[in-house]
């Protein structure tokens, strides 16, 4: 039985709904499981474990990851808060499979890419399985892409940063769940954090492009100073607002993953495909 974190969100619960499609026994392991469900147990990041929490689980999909920490919270809650997990796991003989990010690098100037990079590494010291999975889109989806979507949509010039010309790479869910289950089935194991992108970089730019022209207009940018952005969003936080975007994922989307460390990642034999309205449109 494979069980997920962070079934709530996004990634997490596209990943499980494409597990139990695929006929694979899987569980959600979630904050506030609903009364009555067999298939959810309580799981939060940094609370005392259940006894029976990792009962019949061989694996354990990590996708759980608290956005509201702030500051030195984001190691204390996402990497120690994730540990007692994990060791609870090994113990048992279990597996984890974390979602990364390719925000995780040696450099990162991130906290969120220094966080994801730590629990990395203990992840492969138990043996492991890391995915680097790069802005993930599909259809309906959540996240970041899924906050561009809906804003994109209304607005008639678009403000960007620098002019959006930052590198990325995109991940289609569907592809990213295809992983997950290969290697779940598979039994598969990686000395170090595997690839789970399209191979050739995007911008900003041209994602938001897409997004415009979808829904039949051509992309106006009104560029904004990074620095000016960095100062609204720490105004933003220090008020309590909770956005999609912070400005610790500035650091993130300015300071990218060395072209070099991406190509030294290994790769699985699932082939991810670019950006495309066909696959996130519906």
């Amino acid at each position: 039985m494979i069980a997920v974190t962070g079934a709530n969100g996004y990634v997490g619960g596209r990943i499980l709904s494409d597990l139990r499609a695929s006929g694979i026994d899987a569980i959600a392991l979630v904050r506030r499981p609903a009364p009555g469900d067999e298939r959810a147990r309580r799981y939060a990041l940094g609370e005392p474990l259940d006894s029976y929490l990792l009962d019949g689980v061989e694996m354990v999909v990590h996708a759980a990851y608290d956005t509201s920490a702030q500051g030195e919270d984001i190691r204390a809650v996402n990497v120690s808060g994730s540990l007692p997990l994990l060791d609870s796991l090994a113990e048992r003989g279990g597996r984890m499979l974390m979602i990364s990010s390719l925000s995780a690098f040696g450099a990162a100037p991130s906290l969120y890419g220094r966080a994801k990079l730590e629990l990395e590494r203990a992840v492969l010291q138990r043996a492991g399985i890391v995915l680097r999975p790069g802005l993930v889109f599909g259809t309906a989806a959540g996240g970041l892409f899924g906050a561009m979507v809906r804003t994109l949509s209304k607005l008639a010039v678009v403000p960007m940063i620098g002019g959006g010309w930052q590198r990325l790479f995109v991940t289609h869910d569907e592809h990213l769940s295809k992983l997950v289950a290969a290697i779940a089935s598979s039994g598969a194991s990686s000395s170090g954090p595997l690839f789970a992108a399209h191979e050739a970089p995007t911008t900003l730019r041209a994602i938001a492009e897409q997004i415009v022209e979808a829904h039949g207009r051509r992309l106006r940018v009104a560029p904004i100073p990074p620095a000016l952005v960095q100062f609204g969003l720490c105004c933003i936080e220090i008020a309590g607002v909770g956005l999609p975007f912070r400005s610790d994922s500035l650091h993130s989307l300015l300071n990218p993953i060395p072209l070099d460390e991406v190509s030294a990642l290994a790769r699985s034999s699932i082939v991810f495909p670019p950006l495309a309205a066909e696959l996130w449109r519906g």
